[in-house]
């Protein structure tokens, strides 16, 4: 009878245990990576295609896409892309100009969808005013 006694005491002991160690354990955490998200616009542009790839060096810059700039002209050397990352957000701009369509084209990606719509929204303001 002290057998079943103390066998009946450990399994009861054993399944506090148990309890207390998955009430103990963590939820595992998430490693699904997160989707990028993109906001784009174009306007009308007239102006030359060294005018347009000046003034967007320029302001993106200040606006503090400092990371990895580059601009890749076409082939015929009629339109061009510039892209740069922001140097302390996790935030990339591409504006591509096109003179012979008459437009530029802006697109701001991110992990983060309230940063990266708040970026777009003051690199857009910013760029192309009230167009």
């Amino acid at each position: 009878m002290k057998t079943l006694a103390k066998t009946g005491s450990l399994a009861k002991t054993g399944n506090l245990m148990k309890s207390l160690a998955s009430s103990l354990m963590l939820p595992g955490e998430d490693t699904t990576p997160a989707a990028p998200v993109v906001y784009t616009t174009a306007i009308r542009c007239d102006g030359s295609l060294a005018q347009s790839l000046a003034g967007i060096s320029l302001l993106a810059n200040q606006l503090g896409f400092t990371h990895a700039p580059e601009t890749l002209y076409a082939v015929d050397g009629q339109s061009a892309a510039f892209h740069a990352d922001h140097g302390a957000r996790a935030v990339s701009l591409a504006v591509e100009c096109n003179p012979r369509q008459r437009t530029v084209s802006l697109a701001v990606s991110g992990l983060d969808h309230q940063d990266t719509f708040e970026t777009f929204h003051q690199v857009s303001s910013t760029l192309f005013g009230d167009c």
